[in-house]
């Protein structure tokens, strides 16, 4: 049996193919192309979750500088400051895709734009009908990518 094995036989009496090394490169592609497409609804899974994260970071910021305006522990002034973070903030998330969280950001930075720091326009659109209406649609996207809208209010008592 041994003799047949190292001449290249099994032990059915037939002879084993040589290695195709072309053929095995050629299984090697296919396999990683297979692997390509599960890669990307991964990494545009996390996309998807960290833009979501984001979000509720600046619902935080708005959430909480509501807080103590309403408390008397902030001035209005104050609030449109924190109000100019948030939409600084939100500007800075990633609305590129092609998915409904991109859409819900996109929709989200179009009821809020961005306020550049030191600019003496006051941010507009936080807490309007607009931005209510782009967060509760983006709302489902976001809990299907498995990061629920979530805020931390930590102001008050």
């Amino acid at each position: 049996m041994a003799a047949l094995m190292a001449a290249g036989c099994d032990a059915a009496g037939g002879a084993e193919p040589e290695p195709d090394p072309a053929r095995e490169a050629e299984q090697g592609d296919e396999a990683q192309a297979d692997a390509a497409p599960d890669e990307a609804p991964t990494a545009d899974a996390a996309r998807e979750a960290a833009a979501c994260a984001a979000v509720s970071d600046v619902m935080t910021i708005v959430e909480n500088a509501d807080n103590a305006l309403r408390e008397g522990r902030m001035t209005a002034q104050e609030q449109r400051g924190w109000y100019g973070v948030a939409t600084r903030s939100l500007g800075r998330i990633p609305a590129a895709g092609a998915g409904a969280v991109s859409q819900g950001v996109a929709d989200l930075q179009a009821a809020a734009p961005a306020v550049d720091a030191g600019a003496a326009d006051e941010p507009a659109g936080i807490g309007t009908a607009a931005w209510d209406d782009a967060l509760a649609a983006l709302a489902e996207p976001c809990l299907a990518a498995d990061a629920e809208l979530t805020v931390s209010a930590f102001t008050g008592g």
